[in-house]
């Protein structure tokens, strides 16, 4: 592992996304983090794992997820499909969820299977959608009612735009708010803070510590936060960053020919330090996905 590696995994890499969410060693972590974000709506006791020989989508869908069935306390079921929304493949998710929606609704009316009544998928966005509203978490849902006003099915689908949220430690409010905290800086935390030191946390913590992995996942994480960091770097290029720094600098006569050289390497330094305190949120405000 590289020094720079931090005491705890990433949630938001692969590998830490099926670490925390995709296991059944690390299930108790799972429902926690589910019962939070659906607040008092859902009180789910337990999830089984949908294999993926068994996956509804097949193989088309990019990325990593867990496909789950849900049970609550009351006994009723519903289907879930928690998954890491890549940038590039946000309408593509999106767009084969809700097409697997109405494909089970249309087969239910031909056979006497009974189809879950209700159908959620959760995104973990590690990207801004870049439209300036100071929102962090989005929810679309469609249902559809009888004449009798009686649910026959719904979708609905919730984002968590990682990015977008910015309370500080002593303003979590919600268990909803110190889920959002820890996927967004959890990567970066040494020790567990104050505002944390709950035994609803503890788990995430324990699992969470890089120094307990085998050899063989070590290598298998390391290599996955250098693709994260590769991603980046391909939306944001220091070189070209360093290039266009120096030219302002220079069209402001506050650079001289001399000093060219040692702006850049000083400049390149300084992007490679600051990338995993800053160089996200900036490579975020890059562009929408939506153009």
């Amino acid at each position: 592992m590289s020094e720079k590696t931090k005491r705890y995994i990433d949630p938001l890499t692969d590998f830490g996304f099926k670490h925390y969410f995709g296991t059944e060693l690390n299930k108790k972590i799972l429902l926690k983090f589910l019962n939070a974000v659906f607040e008092e709506k859902k009180q789910i006791e337990d999830v089984s794992f949908i294999p993926a020989a068994k996956n509804r989508e097949g193989n088309s869908a990019a990325g990593v997820y867990s496909d789950l069935l849900c049970k609550e306390k009351n006994g009723n079921q519903f289907s879930l499909l928690l998954r890491k929304v890549e940038r590039e493949f946000f309408l593509k998710n999106s767009r084969e969820f809700i097409e697997r929606f109405f494909k089970e609704l249309e087969a239910s009316t031909s056979s006497d299977d009974q189809p879950d009544k209700e159908h959620y998928m959760l995104g973990l966005l590690d990207f801004s959608f870049g439209d300036c509203e100071e929102t962090y978490y989005r929810e679309i849902s469609l249902t559809k009612v009888d004449l009798k006003r009686n649910p026959i099915g719904k979708l609905s689908l919730k984002f968590m735009e990682i990015p977008e949220f910015h309370k500080r430690g002593k303003d979590l409010a919600t268990d909803m708010d110190k889920w959002f905290y820890l996927l967004k800086h959890l990567r970066r935390l040494n020790r567990v803070p104050a505002w944390l030191e709950d035994e609803r946390f503890k788990d995430v913590f324990l699992a969470g510590e890089v120094s307990a992995l085998t050899a063989d996942q070590q290598e298998l994480y390391a290599d996955d936060l250098k693709n994260k960091k590769k991603k980046f770097f391909e939306i944001y290029n220091p070189d070209q960053a360093a290039l266009e720094a120096m030219k302002k600098e220079m069209d402001n006569g506050r650079l001289d020919t001399e000093s060219r050289e040692y702006f850049l390497e000083v400049f390149r330094m300084g992007y490679e330090t600051g990338f995993e305190e800053g160089m996200l949120e900036i490579a975020n405000e890059i562009g929408s996905v939506f153009k």
